[in-house]
């Protein structure tokens, strides 16, 4: 596969990635700035490294679209609450393409679309009997098909490109807890089964399934996310194996990468998984509240975000999606000596930063490594004594597979 130029001096610096920019590894506890004036940004991997993530800017209602600040008047007249009613209340799965971002709330219930360009808020999902329970994944087909899952109702809603719900999918038995569209097909993880469905996304009818509950090749526990490559191979991130998978298009096991651990490369609580147009695989971690960024032979590229109060930190980041479409639509929002080659959403359960979009790209011409940092708000993240207390909860939480216990509580998965 083609290689990026963007990426073909990181493995000469993998060393100082791993150490300096991986929340879980040796670097010392950080709290990072909040750079959240006019002009300040936040850039991956960490100085002195070349920046190649930049953190874009957080969406938590409308009214970070619109810009638009409620007066101490309006707040007479008509309450404080009135500024939740486009609040994003606890995100989970996520979707961003072409100037749009698909944002599952599983505490509204509701789908929220947050229309960049239209400088929107539109909610999907919740009235009427096909309103929505609980939905924990979208996946948002090139003619525009919006499928939701949602692991309560045990049903996939499908809703046309003008946001109508027009079916439902249902499978008697399943729990389905991630989604990917490719070409015709829709794959599905079916959390009651430890399985991936293979579906007709016109139809709904079941064309193959594959992977059972276990621990061989091929097998499960807990598969929490999925995603194909721009060829149709199949990528499945395992939380409680810490591992993710990759398949044929037909559900043939290929190979695996990933192990339990608080290293750089390692996964601590993986949770959803992203893979963009050149093969690179986005990885986020619950534990090491970051997402690490794999090649399409598995060797880790980077890594971005961390715990902290900072722009861009994360808080129990669970979705996330990766895309080169709709770049425009945030164009104003981009650091002017950085060019954007992908648009990437994480959502995150808790915390202000619910909805956070960043940018991968490179450092424009004429503009040096130092002057892009000299504005950057990123940390160090989370020490290596920290990041083996939460290790250690995963690990107990192992012991029965399918239940995360109280350190997954507020999971909602």
């Amino acid at each position: 596969m083609k290689k990026s130029l963007l990426f073909g001096a990181l493995a000469a610096c993998s060393t100082l990635l791993a150490v300096g920019s991986l929340t879980g590894c040796s670097a010392p506890t950080q709290a990072g700035p909040r750079n959240e004036a006019k002009g300040q940004y936040t850039f991956w991997p960490l100085s002195p490294a070349e920046p190649r993530v930049q953190f874009v800017k957080t969406y938590r209602s409308g009214f970070d679209l619109s810009g638009r600040n409620q007066s101490g008047f309006e707040n007479l007249i008509f309450g404080e609450e009135s500024e939740d009613v486009s609040a994003i209340e606890k995100p989970y799965g996520v979707e961003v393409t072409n100037g749009k971002v698909y944002v599952c709330d599983i505490r509204r219930p509701a789908l929220t679309v947050l229309d960049i360009r239209k400088k929107q808020v539109r909610l999907i999902g919740t009235q009427g009997t096909n309103r929505l329970a609980h939905p924990v994944d979208v996946s948002v087909a090139p003619d525009g098909m919006i499928y939701v899952a949602d692991n309560e109702r045990r049903a996939i809603l499908v809703y046309g490109a003008d946001e109508r719900r027009v079916n439902t999918f249902a499978v008697e038995g399943w729990k389905p807890v991630s989604l990917a569209v490719h070409g015709d097909r829709l794959y599905v993880c079916d959390l009651e089964s430890q399985r991936v469905l293979i579906m007709d996304r016109q139809s709904g009818s079941v064309i193959k399934e594959f992977g059972s509950a276990g621990g061989e090749p091929g097998q499960f526990r807990v598969p929490i996310g999925v995603d194909t490559d721009r060829d149709g191979f199949v990528y499945v991130s395992d939380m409680m194996q810490a591992r993710v998978q990759k398949f044929t298009p037909e559900g043939d096991y290929l190979t695996a990468f990933g192990e339990l651990g608080d290293y750089a490369g390692s996964f601590a609580r993986p949770k959803q998984l992203a893979v963009d147009e050149e093969g690179i695989i986005y990885v986020v971690d619950a534990a090491f509240q970051n997402v690490q960024m794999f090649n399409d032979e598995f060797a880790l590229l980077m890594s971005f975000g961390s715990a902290g109060t900072y722009p861009g930190a994360m808080n129990l980041p669970v979705g996330i999606s990766v895309t080169s479409e709709g770049l425009d639509a945030y164009r104003d929002l981009f650091h002017p000596g950085f060019e954007p080659e992908r648009v990437i959403a994480v959502t995150n359960q808790f915390g202000p930063q619910k909805v956070s979009v960043y940018a991968l790209g490179k450092r424009q011409d004429g503009w040096t490594v130092a002057q892009l940092h000299s504005t950057s708000g990123a940390a160090a993240g989370v020490g290596r004594n920290e990041q083996l207390t939460v290790l250690q909860s995963v690990e107990e939480g192992q012991q029965e597979p399918g239940n995360q216990g109280a350190a997954d509580s507020e999971d909602n998965r």
